[in-house]
């Protein structure tokens, strides 16, 4: 059975959220977070700027300038420390296209005993040096962001909570407007307790490095101290869980270098051996349905369909069109082997519209890509269904949003 537990939440005061809440520390250039850094006194990335500058992970001196500046923060009152509590967030952005979730924590050995799926695979690399960071600041600041089919009883418990004042109502640093909703009610908290593990599964939809890296942290301390007993902190991992129809889900785009040696001419009559190929000229193409494929090659956009037999084969993975691009086109013809090694490969997040396409065709027109290749968004249903199945994904075969702030919530892992 699923566990989902409240915690007790750090977060910013009201008064304060805006300053405090900073984008995930991996989207900030160098020069941008200096300026941060040197303008808002209460910005979140004074906490961890020690473990950003300083990578020597040996360093303890890193790990108690975190602390010392975290508990500062706690003792001048930017952040407030909740009782045990569920949360409820909504983000919004200006086209009034908002996405509701339930803030909570999840048991690391839900994710071991596979009771939280994945569907892409992780480096290693990146999980252990995410766990070491975990070691040095003792705080996760960023939810895992995990999703579940449609379910009524869950949809009407966030509705019944957000006719109420929020706790945090604020325009955040990226444009859009973020509220949250404090859940302290014993009833209610039960309820949503009670709804959440009544689910066979949970499904990680952005998020698997760091949830890989949260149970080689647990695994640390639980050697640390052999006498734990499951309640404490470092057992779990703040997570927020969306319900599939509240993701926005969007493709993910290919350009490539090379023609594999081959001329247009030649790879596009490669490419009508293995799908059902219809010239768009200039037109821009953006595929309307799943199994159909835009192309662009030579100045010209193609509709690559995608043959009934090659269709759902295999299970789960077959349903994927990035998957089948990469068995029939991208290995056989381009001669690429690894997507994720090979430096011929770019990738381009798309934006569900022809937005994306337009940027992909950019790319190749500036000479730097000669192809590129425009997928329909993934749905739901067929992530799930491959993470059902034990399977991964290609890589970068989904965007998801939304994005979250950092600090809204913070779960102390010392606490």
């Amino acid at each position: 059975m699923i566990k989902f537990s409240p915690f007790r939440g750090v977060r910013p005061a009201k008064q304060k959220a805006a300053l405090v809440t900073t984008k995930n520390v991996d989207y900030y250039p160098k020069e941008e977070m200096e300026k941060e850094l040197a303008t808002n006194a209460e910005s979140f990335l004074h906490i961890i700027s020690p473990s950003i500058f300083n990578k020597d992970d040996s360093d303890q001196s890193n790990l108690d300038e975190v602390r010392s500046k975290f508990e500062q923060f706690l003792a001048d009152e930017i952040l407030l420390r909740d009782n045990k509590s569920y949360y409820i967030y909504e983000q919004e952005d200006d086209n009034e296209i908002s996405t509701i979730g339930i803030l909570g924590s999840v048991s690391v050995d839900d994710y071991n005993n596979g009771l939280i799926k994945k569907h892409e695979n992780t480096i290693e690399e990146r999980e252990i040096r995410f766990a070491e960071y975990l070691k040095k600041i003792q705080i996760q600041a960023d939810p895992i962001m995990l999703t579940f089919p449609e379910n009524q009883s869950i949809e009407l418990l966030m509705s019944m909570t957000t006719r109420n004042t929020p706790t945090l109502e604020f325009k955040g640093s990226d444009g859009k407007t973020h509220r949250l909703w404090q859940v302290k009610d014993r009833l209610v908290m039960k309820q949503m307790k009670d709804s959440i593990e009544k689910l066979p599964a949970l499904y990680i939809a952005d998020g698997h490095h760091r949830m890989g890296s949260s149970a080689i942290f647990t695994e640390h301390m639980r050697k640390q101290e052999p006498d734990y007993f499951g309640g404490e902190a470092f057992n779990w991992v703040m997570a927020i869980l969306i319900p599939g129809n509240h993701l926005n889900i969007y493709d993910y785009n290919r350009v490539i270098k090379d023609l594999n040696g081959m001329t247009p001419d030649e790879f596009l009559k490669k490419v009508d051996e293995v799908f059902t190929v219809i010239e768009k000229g200039d037109t821009p193409y953006f595929p309307s349905h799943k199994h159909h494929i835009s192309m662009y090659l030579d100045g010209k956009f193609y509709g690559l369909y995608v043959n009934q037999e090659l269709r759902g084969v295999p299970k789960g993975l077959g349903e994927l069109d990035t998957y089948l691009w990469e068995e029939y086109l991208m290995k056989p013809l381009l001669g690429i082997e690894n997507i994720r090694t090979d430096d011929r490969v770019g990738f381009m997040k798309g934006t569900g519209d022809m937005r994306g396409i337009m940027s992909m065709k950019e790319k190749v027109d500036s000479g730097a890509y000669k192809v590129g290749f425009g997928f329909y968004p993934i749905s739901i249903h067929d992530l799930l269904l491959v993470a059902d199945e034990g399977l991964v994904m290609p890589p970068k075969s989904t965007y998801i949003e939304p994005k979250f702030l950092s600090a809204l919530t913070i779960l102390d892992l010392n606490d």
